[in-house]
């Protein structure tokens, strides 16, 4: 099984959904939609990306892009790590997983005209 390897969505963690647009709006010219009350997506940068509410964290939530979560995950399994139930969203489906080490990373099947 072939696999993609790109990062293919990033979300930053931030208190205040509101005000994080208003800042990155000012910032960098960004232009947003509210997916729900917890998320914003950011529609105008090259690599999908958004905003999600209830806290801030200092590094980046990384989803690597795949071409099929069933199998990526199931191959999470097989190489010893674990994951997560697998979730769905307008922008797809994803799965939290830790590798054997314990190390947190995303996965996540684009759902089409997300990719």
């Amino acid at each position: 099984m072939r696999m993609a390897v790109e990062l293919g969505y990033y979300t930053l963690s931030v208190r205040d959904l509101d005000r994080a647009a208003a800042f990155y709006g000012g910032l960098f010219g960004w232009e947003f939609r509210r997916e729900h009350e917890t998320y914003l997506h950011v529609t105008s940068t090259a690599v999908a990306m958004g905003f999600v509410a209830g806290g801030a964290s200092s590094q980046p939530n990384l989803y690597y892009h795949v071409d099929d979560i069933d199998k990526a995950v199931e191959r999470v399994r097989e190489l010893g790590g674990g994951t997560g139930e697998i979730y769905e969203s307008k922008s797809g489906r994803g799965c939290s997983c830790t590798d054997d080490q314990g190390t947190e990373i995303s996965l996540w099947q684009p759902a089409p005209g997300f990719a």
